[in-house]
């Protein structure tokens, strides 16, 4: 069954708990973070376990699986790579199966146990490897889809879209940038210092200019959180109304987003319970105005949910796809009898 040596198990569990204490401060530095910590311990997860069969195996991942989501339910990341993972021991043990000319069954031990287990942690590895590497990858593809003279809105920071925006200015191409300032965490303020500083043409923007702006531009490009197995995007709070205002204008909405934050599930609206977080009412609101306070409900949510008929296209870290083309990622990507983690 699975287990592991005593003082290993303790010291795996206390890292589980440290992650799940992150998750709910809020302390993690960004998706890549998340996702990297969660393939560490997943790592660990496998190489402590002891099985005889490989459903004892994909068993025992999903429930400790599921102790790391519970830190933070609406956190995507952590259950992509959670039924990544899942699909590539089940890959594994059939190319192992495959190579020996047995016939696969879960129900049988027709693996050599210590060689799957080293397969399946070296492909986890380059699962990390790819995660690692996935923003310089979208970024050295910019050249192909930013143009001389080109005027690009964008909203908030994402990093990736930075990196995107940096690179395409390396190469000596010219451009426009104007950064939405995403009221009222302000991350804008940041991605537009970074752009100036890297001696691009960018100017700050409030939300309520964007629709004065949209006529100007000839591009959307946006990150976000991660996108749903319909291609509706979780972005940031802001980045439907720019997507809805470009839809009316004919301008494309191009998403950068690495393939890790593609998730298996379907979310159609922000309330889903699983889709949104909320941060204190007090970046909207001072505590000065506590009559006003007692009067209303604030609602401050940090994610918008983008439909897929509002997104132009997906740029990856394996080349640009249509959103028409997510449905065949996720069957790629996961397993049916994994994305629920029962």
């Amino acid at each position: 069954m699975p287990g592991g040596d005593g003082d290993k198990g303790n010291d795996l569990k206390e890292k589980i708990t440290l992650f799940v204490d992150e998750l709910k401060k809020g302390s993690t530095q960004g998706s890549c973070d998340v996702a990297i910590k969660t393939i560490d311990l997943l790592t660990q997860v496998i190489a402590q376990a002891e099985f005889l069969q490989v459903s004892e195996l994909i068993k025992h991942v999903a429930n400790e699986g599921k102790q790391i989501q519970a830190g933070d339910p609406s956190e995507n990341i952590i259950g992509n790579i959670i039924y990544r993972v899942l699909k590539i021991i089940r890959e594994e043990c059939k190319d192992q199966e495959n190579a020996e000319n047995q016939k696969p069954s879960e129900a049988k031990n027709v693996c050599k146990i210590a060689d799957l287990k080293a397969c399946i942690i070296e492909a986890v590895t380059e699962l990390k490897s790819e995660i690692e590497g996935c923003v310089e990858n979208i970024a050295v593809q910019a050249p192909n889809y930013i143009n001389k003279n080109d005027k690009i809105l964008t909203i908030g920071r994402s990093r990736t879209v930075e990196a995107f925006l940096k690179n395409a200015a390396s190469k000596g191409i010219k451009f426009e940038v104007f950064v939405s300032e995403c009221a009222p965490f302000y991350q804008g303020h940041e991605m537009a210092k970074n752009l100036a500083e890297s001696k691009i043409n960018t100017t700050l923007i409030t939300e309520c200019q964007i629709g004065f702006i949209m006529p100007k531009v000839n591009k959307v490009l946006i990150g976000t959180h991660s996108f749903m197995a319909n291609g509706g995007l979780k972005a940031v709070t802001g980045a439907n109304i720019m997507a809805v205002l470009a839809k009316e204008h004919g301008i494309p909405v191009i998403v950068c987003s690495s393939l890790y934050k593609l998730s298996p599930l379907f979310h159609s609206t922000p309330e889903h319970a699983s889709f949104n977080k909320f941060a204190s009412p007090c970046e909207m609101l001072d505590y000065d105005d506590a009559d006003l306070l007692s009067k209303v409900e604030v609602i401050n949510p940090i994610f918008d949910y983008v439909p897929p008929h509002l997104v132009y296209m997906i740029v990856s870290n394996i080349g640009a796809q249509s959103v028409s083309y997510v449905y065949r990622l996720v069957k790629d990507f996961y397993h049916p009898d994994d994305v629920k983690l029962k």
